[in-house]
């Protein structure tokens, strides 16, 4: 019996050693591994013991290790992260980022260098414990004149608590900002309005994740009459997002303030410009058209703007 004993236990023993190389050789070739393990009781003092060489093991994950993740190790969602891409406004468009979820556009904060403003959205990853976040969501930035708009799209996000566009009111260029209404459950959008055309530069940062849009003001456009074709104005929440259903493939949509508070979605009214025509010839032409099509679920009239310049 005792024969028997020593013959079972020796495929054991051979188990163990075998184990504890490999822990070993996971403790000096995966830093991350040992990382991580250096904080549990009992073990971290193993992985002192058995660690090769007299290097600390760093807390911080290598570079490639962290784009592979969302959430930033930053402690401060203020600082600036590390230059991903610069984003030009081509055709009036700007997208990138990367697919995400559950983000929160947590501050939209407004810097002054010169005659150039910075804007600055920063976003955190919702969780029991907010993190910052990574990498940027995917986003798209639509800009339209008369009036200057500049339309944001964050999708993937969840949570919008720069809503009040506090920072903003203290910009030289921007007019007003709000929030608009989406049937997307996972996107956010919102629209900044300036006083005049501007100059516009775009950067994506990751790390804490930041997208940077730097704007001056440009040359004024001549005086001149223009003709939009809009929908009646709603409540913020009212009707706006079934009209956009409906008039999807139109390409000159946006959402435009009537009345209420500047930099205050509530309590406002808003509606829907379908495009913007330079005579009230293919204003009306156009009307007719989505009129014939979606009424009585849309109807929309031309009405006359005036536009400020030189």
């Amino acid at each position: 019996m005792k024969k028997q004993n020593s013959k079972n236990g020796f495929p054991f023993l051979a188990w163990l050693i075998a184990t504890f190389i490999l822990f070993i050789a996971a403790v000096n070739t995966i830093p991350s591994f040992a990382a991580r393990i250096s904080d549990t009781p009992v073990l971290g003092h193993i992985v002192k013991a058995v660690e090769f060489g007299n290097e600390p093991v760093s807390e911080e994950p290598e570079k490639d290790e962290a784009v592979a993740t969302t959430n930033s190790k930053s402690n401060d969602i203020s600082d600036t992260g590390n230059p991903v891409k610069t984003f030009a406004f081509e055709y009036g468009l700007a997208t990138g980022g990367t697919i995400t979820d559950n983000v929160n556009v947590k501050s939209i904060t407004f810097e002054k260098e010169d005659d150039v403003e910075h804007i600055s959205i920063h976003f955190t990853q919702r969780g029991e414990e907010e993190e910052y976040q990574l990498l940027a969501p995917v986003y798209m930035i639509k800009y339209q004149e008369n009036p200057y708009t500049m339309t944001f799209t964050i999708h993937g996000a969840r949570a919008f608590d720069a809503n009040e566009f506090i920072d903003l009111k203290n910009s030289d260029l921007v007019e007003d900002a709000y929030w608009l209404v989406t049937h997307d459950d996972s996107a956010i959008r919102f629209t900044i309005v300036f006083k005049g055309p501007v100059k516009i530069a775009g950067e994506e940062y990751a790390d804490p994740a930041q997208l940077v849009v730097s704007v001056a003001a440009d040359e004024e456009p001549t005086a001149t009459k223009l003709y939009t074709v809009r929908t009646p104005s709603h409540l913020f929440g009212g009707d706006i997002p079934y009209y956009e259903e409906y008039l999807l493939k139109e390409k000159g949509l946006r959402v435009l303030r009537e009345n209420g508070i500047l930099f205050s979605t509530w309590e406002s009214e808003f509606y829907l410009e379908v495009g913007l025509y330079e005579n009230r010839e293919d204003a009306e032409k156009k009307a007719l058209e989505i009129n014939e099509e979606h009424e009585p679920d849309v109807h929309v009239f031309v009405e006359e703007r005036d536009v400020p310049g030189r």
